[in-house]
This record gives C-alpha cells, sequence and structure tokens, in this order.
C-alpha cells in the first residue's frame, strides 16, 4: 500500500467502509479507477468487505469497447465479479438536448443504481481525488454556483463514497506505477473542449505556476464551505415538500422566505431527486422566478433532463421521462396490470352495496359498453360528471387541479371517446347505480 497507506485512515474516519459491506467499485479502465479497484480489492479480505467491479461502455468515443474489454480480462484474470452496462449517451444527448458531459453522468448514475440492485451493493466506490474535487470546485464557481457548489463534492453521499478524495494525483500514479498495475489511457482527457479537461489541462496548470499549494487550497477552501453550508442547511424544514421518484414539490408560501433560505430549498429539492449536478445561481433564480410570478401551468427547462413547473399551491421540479404513447388494456374481470400506474382489480357482484359503504368505484354492469377498454386520455375525449354535465376530459382534469405532467399516465375506462372512469377521480353519470341495476362491477385501484 505504498503511498496510499492515508486512505485506509481517511476510510475509517469518515466511516465510508464497513465490515460486511459489498462494495460496487465504478471501472472505466482509466489510471484512478484502476488504482481504486486494485486497492480495495488489496485490503477488502483483511478488512471483511467484497466488492463487484461495475464498467460501463457510453459510447461516445470508437475506443470504448475496447476499453471494456480491457477491464473485463482483468477482472477474469483477478477473479474480481463485474457488471457491465453498455449506454448510448450520443442518443441521449439528442433526445434532451443536452451537453454530452451531463448525459455521460446520468446514463452512468442509471447504471450504477441498476448495479447496486442487482448485485444487492451496500456501497459504492468513485475513484475521484484530490485534483478532481479542485476542479470540481472551480468548475461550480465558474458557473456562478454559491456554497453549494463550491463545497464540492463529499466523500460520502448517500451509498457513494469517494476514497481518494484526499488522496493527491502524484501518489497515485506512484501507487499505480509500484505496483504495475494496468490501465488504459484515455485519449478524451486531451480534448479541451469538455469544461472539466480545459480547466484541468489549462486553468490549474496556470494558477500553479503562481501558487504552488494551489489545488490544496481551493479544497480547503471548499471544506470551509461545507462547513457553512451544512449548517445553513440544518436550519431549512422540508416537512411539506411531497417527494416521489421523479418529482419534488415545493408550496409556494415557502417561497415568501429570504433569498438564501429559497436558495436552499431549490437546492434541497434538487437533491431529492438526484439532480443536482450542474445546477447553477441562474437556474435557481429562473426556478424561484416560476413559483413567485409565474402562471399556472407555465414552466422553465433546467439542466440534468428537468424542468420546472408551476401546478396550483405547488413549484414542480421533474426529471423528464420519455415521450409517453396511448396504451390500451381490454376491460375484464381479475387483474389488469396498468403500467406506470399500478394495478386493476374489477369484481362484478351482486352484493354491490358493501363495496359501496367501503368507499370503492361501483358501477352499473349493464350500461357499461362491452366494448369499454382501458387506455390513457386522448385528445377529444369527454366525460359526463356524476349529477350530469358533459366536458372535455381536459377540462375536466383542470377542474380537478391535476398536473399535466399526470394527465397522459392516469388509467380511464373508455368506448370510443366517451369516458366512464377515471382512475382516482370519479365514474360517469352514464354508468351510475340506480334503483333498477342489478349487477355491478367494483373497481379497486392499487397504484405503484
Amino acid at each position: 500500500m505504498e503511498n496510499l497507506e492515508n486512505v485506509v485512515d481517511f476510510i475509517v474516519e469518515n466511516n465510508l467502509i464497513g465490515k460486511g459491506d459489498k462494495v460496487g467499485v465504478g471501472v472505466s479502465g482509466g489510471v484512478d479507477s484502476m488504482a481504486l479497484l486494485y486497492f480495495l480489492n488489496s485490503i477488502s479480505k483483511k478488512c471483511g468487505f467484497s466488492i463487484v467491479a461495475v464498467n460501463i461502455n457510453h459510447n461516445i468515443r470508437p475506443e470504448s469497447k475496447r476499453d471494456s474489454a480491457f477491464v473485463a480480462k482483468y477482472c477474469k484474470d483477478n477473479k474480481i465479479e463485474l457488471l457491465k452496462y453498455n449506454v448510448d449517451v450520443p442518443a441521449h444527448v439528442k433526445q434532451f438536448k443536452m451537453g454530452i458531459e451531463q448525459s455521460a453522468r446520468i446514463k452512468r448514475y442509471e447504471c450504477f443504481e441498476l448495479a447496486i440492485k442487482k448485485a444487492k451493493l451496500t456501497k459504492f466506490a468513485i475513484a475521484h481525488h484530490q485534483s478532481d474535487q479542485a476542479e470540481t470546485i472551480l468548475l461550480h464557481i465558474f458557473r456562478g454556483s454559491g456554497l453549494a457548489g463550491a463545497r464540492g463534492m463529499d466523500a460520502k453521499r448517500g451509498i457513494y463514497i469517494r476514497p481518494f478524495l484526499e488522496t493527491i494525483k502524484a501518489d497515485i500514479i506512484s501507487y499505480v506505477y509500484r505496483n504495475q498495475i494496468p490501465y488504459i489511457e484515455d485519449e478524451s482527457n486531451q480534448d479541451d473542449s469538455y469544461s472539466r479537461n480545459f480547466i484541468r489541462n489549462q486553468v490549474i496548470p496556470t494558477l500553479q505556476r503562481e501558487w504552488r499549494g494551489v489545488e490544496k487550497n481551493i479544497v480547503d477552501f471548499g471544506n470551509n464551505c461545507r462547513c457553512d453550508d451544512d449548517y445553513l442547511n440544518s436550519v431549512i424544514n422540508t416537512n411539506s415538500f411531497q417527494v416521489a421518484d421523479n418529482v419534488v414539490r415545493i408550496p409556494l408560501n415557502l417561497f415568501a422566505y429570504p433569498e438564501a433560505f429559497v436558495n436552499r430549498l431549490l437546492i434541497t429539492a434538487f437533491d431529492k431527486i438526484g439532480a443536482r449536478e450542474n445546477i447553477e445561481k441562474k437556474h435557481i433564480e429562473l426556478a424561484s422566478e416560476l413559483a413567485k410570478n409565474g402562471e399556472n401551468g407555465k414552466r422553465v427547462d433546467l439542466p440534468n433532463g428537468l424542468f420546472a413547473t408551476r401546478e396550483y399551491e405547488y413549484l414542480a421540479i421533474v426529471k423528464k421521462q420519455p415521450s409517453s404513447v396511448t396504451k390500451t388494456y381490454p376491460f375484464k374481470i381479475g387483474k389488469t396490470v396498468f403500467a406506470e400506474y399500478g394495478t386493476i382489480q374489477v369484481t362484478k357482484t351482486i352484493g354491490y352495496k358493501d363495496a359501496m359503504k367501503r368507499g370503492l368505484i361501483v358501477m352499473d354492469a349493464d350500461l357499461l359498453p362491452k366494448a369499454a377498454k382501458w387506455r390513457t386520455r386522448k385528445d377529444g375525449d369527454t366525460f359526463t360528471k356524476f349529477g350530469g354535465g358533459t366536458k372535455a376530459l381536459n377540462s375536466y382534469f383542470i377542474d380537478k387541479k391535476t398536473p399535466s405532467r399526470l394527465r397522459d399516465k392516469v388509467p380511464v375506462l373508455a368506448h370510443g371517446s366517451e369516458i366512464y372512469l377515471i382512475a382516482g377521480h370519479d365514474i360517469s353519470d352514464k354508468v351510475k347505480i340506480d334503483h333498477d341495476t342489478i349487477e355491478a362491477f367494483v373497481v379497486e385501484f392499487i397504484t405503484d
């Protein structure tokens, strides 16, 4: 462990890995990740944890396939479990109209999450070191970040850990040389059209000519920012947030607080859906202005495939999902699994009064057209409200304050453009129970 003796101390001091942990290791084949893989593998048995290498072919460079094959051979030769993923970053760039660095990071972390679930990983190690930390801090400052960006990367953030974060690059290079660890050079690291490469290859070397210890000084500055940021964040209460997998909703009344408070509310919201990366001051200001003065339904696009939108009494920060297509399922007795919603359970009974007392949806079986189907909404759909009065389905959703981003996911029971049931909302007046009803359909919805 020559040159890296301090890493074990850093792991212990920051409680990065414990006995019994199963640790994923992101491995590209480059010098840093290969050093991390070798290092963790060398101490794993003694320290009582296991490792799983995770490699991702981003398909950005012609050499990507070669790099993945190199990692696979190394892991096979050294009896290290490996999970491999193949993603199309250029296609993601085109679909979401974002930078290649952003897209690569998003797709990479999607794969990390898949690996975490598949291998039941308890930690996931990334090979960022002190120079990466300095670059990150400068990059955030240049993009107009506040304390949240100037603090840099954390040694531990949820399941993700960075054992090399306080290790200098020279020690990693020396460690690789002394232990004859193989690695592959990534030619794209010399391409200064990437923001991080420009800082690494041009900005920091220029600064080092004037101030020799500039990298450490930048990192120390980030640590000071972290202390201040942690304290300020500790006084932020987010109990009123509504959080789901791809969205967080913030009550609009919170935007009446001072700017420093509002900024941290928004940063916390981005954090809750794992999308803080590349968020700058201008993005915080756009979201804040929308919350304070925007009209209902208005939205602004943000980095990382996000957008912010006004939803009645809330501001929602949303991760964009692939464009939805109309889903259609036959109406039947029993269970129907409706994608992106949940399970629909239908029974047919003459004892429907008990179901009504339990608050379940009940329809007259004789009044529902036999060709009715479950589907998502279409243009031209109409709905006759319980008690009478027909209106466009979209107008009904507006009346019910259903956010526009959710309307395409709600199951409806339809025949043609006539809607007889809207999941989670109401049934049509045309299928209501009356004194002539003999048999009824009882419908239960179990959302994911």
